[in-house]
């Protein structure tokens, strides 16, 4: 069947006036173009399809569920998701460095919501870092001179009563 361009045009209109239209767009274009992807791979590489493998992808505060095409030998990755992949370590970098300035989990959270329309839970967040907890945890775990020319010591002061006055201590 051809159409032509104005019928392209009009079945276009349609989906991105209905509900979740411009989801739907964006999802069939990722899939069109990781589908085209395949093909030239499956030519240079002479490997066969293998049909595809769920992916959730989180963008403007929708999720999409993309079919990401296989190959036989499972040498093909698209491009596409290289991108989106190095989009969420942007994300969570982001969000460590958030939370190394003070902000709560909850806090973070917010911001993303209003930067990206994605809201994550506190715990979603907190997941974020768990990267960020190896390097900490490697970085306890490093071995230590056996001498160091400083000490620093931190205090708590806590306000106390003597008779009729109160100081901190």
């Amino acid at each position: 069947m051809e159409l032509t361009r104005e019928q392209n045009y009009e079945i276009i209109r349609k989906i991105m006036e209905s509900e979740g239209g411009m989801s739907e767009v964006l999802k069939m274009c990722l899939e069109i173009l990781m589908k085209s992807e395949r093909a030239l791979h499956n030519e240079m590489y002479s490997d066969l399809s293998n049909g595809f493998r769920p992916r959730k992808l989180a963008t403007h505060g929708k999720i999409l569920e993309l079919k990401v095409p296989r190959t036989r030998f499972n040498s093909f990755y698209p491009v596409i998701l290289a991108i989106l992949k190095e989009e969420e370590e942007e994300y969570k970098k982001l969000a460590f460095q958030l939370y190394s300035a003070g902000l709560t989990t909850d806090q973070i959270g917010d911001i993303f919501e209003t930067v990206y329309g994605k809201n994550y839970s506190t715990s979603q967040v907190s997941r974020m870092f768990n990267h960020a907890r190896d390097e900490v945890e490697e970085w306890r775990n490093r071995p230590l001179d056996n001498y160091y020319p400083i000490c620093y010591i931190d205090a708590t002061y806590v306000p106390t009563r003597r008779v009729d006055s109160v100081s901190k201590e």
